[in-house]
């Protein structure tokens, strides 16, 4: 007998109910869900067997594939199966997946509905990955075949921008009717009240991986440009513990490595601008942490920041990935700490009202229940 009123959660890399897993955003979906007198069964969809995981990989590179077997089509057809069958042995018959490495393959059993909510497109993806070069022509085709072979099997669509709903259905076909855009909610940084320095040529980057994807080097040399006309610029950095050997000795440039919550909570509260002029990022929540807090955005004018920003009124959009270009957006942004000011006040206002988890379990399951 079906149960109507549970939901299964699946994510590929972990446990959906752990905060760490894709940045706790399954698990914020889940609480809300929760919080609204759902059942949930979040299924951990990942390759945790070492054996298994090193066959998979040895497999991967025979076919030539060279890395990124999670990819292959093995290794999905496992999580696939495991996202299934957890959900049928407890009687579930509607998987949300977080993410698409668990998606079906093969024809799916017709009382199991597959949901997906997703950040990107393996097309949008593949468009900006700073080591997309190093694919070999055989696996870019065989991802996109895997990616437009699981489409096929889901029943609606929950991108968070219209950027990625566009994308799905001008390059996947996807019926619009198939499609609504939900957004995410807020990280794990509370929204900041009190009055902040505008003039102090405050600064913040922050990415926990992905440096390069994130536009680290980027922002260094516009920095250096910028702080060359501007001496009292100062910019920290805070990541992986690896930057600093990465990064090395920069003028005015701090790299504190894993910091505490309390300590990141107060380089957001302090920040006049936040920085990140990602050259491959879906979404991004430490955008919304930083509007949260009153501070204005800088990246680059690509994937969902223009949503995010309102084509640039809560923040700077630097149209290519130039160092020139950025360091002129920092130069501007701290031209007139008045602007920034009001930047930031009403990005504030525009992040706490539209950004919630609530709202996104609401509109997810107002469809999931109605289909």
């Amino acid at each position: 007998m079906k149960n109507e009123n549970t939901i299964a959660i699946t994510n590929s890399f972990g446990n959906p109910e752990n905060s760490k897993t894709w940045s706790g955003t399954p698990s914020n979906i889940i609480k809300a869900l929760k919080g609204q007198g759902y059942n949930l069964l979040a299924i951990d969809a990942s390759i945790n067997n070492r054996f298994r995981e090193r066959y998979y990989r040895l497999v991967h590179k025979l076919y030539g594939f060279k890395f990124d077997y999670h990819r292959g089509k093995l290794p999905r057809l496992y999580r696939a199966r495991i996202s299934q069958e957890q959900s049928l042995a407890k009687n579930c018959n509607k998987i949300l997946h977080t993410g698409t490495l668990d998606l079906p393959l093969s024809k799916v059993r017709k009382e199991v509905e597959h949901y997906l909510f997703c950040d990107s497109t393996w097309n949008l993806w593949s468009q900006y990955a700073t080591n997309i070069d190093q694919y070999p022509t055989k696996m870019l085709k065989l991802a996109e075949e895997l990616e437009q072979e699981s489409y096929s099997q889901i029943k609606h669509f929950f991108p968070i921008s219209e950027y990625v709903r566009n994308n799905l259905v001008n390059y996947y076909g996807v019926n619009p009717n198939q499609i609504t855009v939900v957004g995410t909610g807020r990280g794990s940084i509370q929204a900041f009240a009190e009055e902040k320095d505008y003039e102090n040529g405050h600064i913040l980057f922050v990415a926990k991986d992905r440096f390069d994807d994130k536009g680290g080097p980027l922002l260094l040399e516009g920095f250096k440009i910028a702080q060359r006309q501007n001496p009292n610029l100062n910019l920290v950095i805070v990541g992986d513990d690896k930057y600093r050997e990465q990064i090395g000795v920069i003028p005015n440039v701090m790299v504190t490595g894993y910091i505490s919550w309390e300590e990141l909570q107060n380089l957001f509260n302090t920040a006049a601008l936040f920085a990140m002029p990602a050259v491959n990022e879906p979404w991004g929540l430490v955008y919304l942490e930083a509007l949260a807090c009153r501070t204005p955005i800088l990246g680059l004018n690509r994937n969902s920041l223009p949503e995010i920003t309102c084509q640039g009124e809560y923040g700077f959009l630097v149209d290519e990935p130039n160092a020139d270009q950025v360091a002129d957006a920092i130069l501007s942004a701290f031209s007139n700490p008045d602007k920034l000011r009001e930047m930031g006040l009403a990005g504030q206002k525009y992040c706490l009202e539209k950004f919630s988890w609530d709202q996104v379990a609401s509109t997810i399951t107002s469809v999931m229940m109605e289909t």
